[in-house]
């Protein structure tokens, strides 16, 4: 009798733990929240590589890999990474960890097709003071890569910038691909949603934020900016890469969906896109400068 209390009281604390530790990490998981920027909190590293890998029958491998690490010691270290081929959304990765310095995450993606390849990553940090205020840093690094696997080469020409004809003619072939595919995505956002884009001053792919690092947004303050992108980026985490709310309520995996477009007003700005199966979503975002 005795020893059977004991095995069930070991069982119970048992599963109380595996409750914990589970309930924990699905608070850290969905937790990239803005919280006021602490300036003294940097990033000395924050990078997103592609690189080319190998070629297997008609397929070739890409190593995607992000790193970063900040100063203070962080309460919850969380990254948010996208991948896109041709103007579509092909992967994701997710890390976070607590009470740590550095993040890394890395994923081999296989593709068969000539690709442009974009990836980027909202490098983000909570970090908590003696007093128990909340404060948050962040930084966004990406990369991009051309691969164009032909049947008639044994090895695929892969290139970050190019720098020959061949290569510069490829380049702006895959780019007009990827450009047009998220400009069409974003002009059925416009036209569904009865959007008039003379109201904004700002359009923005959203792999084209990595600048915003150091410089501001148009008609916005460095410390403005800096609010504004920490709010993007909790946006996106909850309503993009977690899944996406469709019309009729479901929840639509991210993958297949365009690149993000986004318009910047003086109060809001407006994140446009379509989802795998061509349903143009919008996404708001007010913005208040105080």
């Amino acid at each position: 009798m005795k020893k059977d209390f004991i095995r069930l009281t070991l069982s119970l604390l048992i599963l109380v733990s595996i409750f914990y530790i589970f309930q924990q990490k699905q608070i850290a998981k969905e937790s990239i929240t803005y919280f006021p920027i602490d300036p003294t909190v940097t990033f000395p590293k924050a990078n997103t590589t592609l690189t080319f890998s190998k070629k297997r029958f008609d397929e070739y491998s890409i190593l995607w890999e992000s790193n970063s690490s900040i100063n203070k010691l962080a309460y919850l270290r969380q990254d948010m990474s996208l991948l896109y081929a041709n103007g579509k959304l092909i992967s994701t990765m997710g890390e976070w960890k607590q009470n740590t310095l550095e993040l890394s995450e890395k994923k081999t993606v296989v593709e068969r097709e000539s690709n442009y390849l974009q990836a980027i990553t909202f490098h983000y940090a909570e970090i908590h003071d003696a007093s128990e205020r909340i404060f948050s840093s962040q930084k966004i690094s990406a990369d991009n890569l051309y691969v164009i696997n032909s049947k008639f080469e044994n090895t695929p020409i892969f290139f970050h910038h190019p720098n020959n004809l061949v290569e510069k003619d490829w380049a702006k072939t895959l780019d007009k691909e990827a450009f047009d595919y998220a400009e069409y995505a974003y002009r059925q956002g416009l036209k569904k949603f009865h959007i008039s884009a003379d109201q904004y001053h700002t359009k923005l792919l959203l792999t084209e934020l990595t600048p915003y690092n150091d410089a501001p947004l148009p008609h916005f303050s460095k410390e403005q900016s800096a609010k504004i992108i920490g709010q993007l980026t909790e946006g996106l985490y909850k309503n993009y890469f977690l899944g996406i709310i469709k019309e009729d309520g479901t929840i639509a995996d991210p993958i297949g969906s365009s690149i993000p477009i986004i318009l910047i007003s003086d109060n809001h700005l407006l994140i446009l896109f379509t989802t795998a199966d061509d349903e143009p979503i919008v996404l708001r975002q007010q913005i208040s400068t105080l």
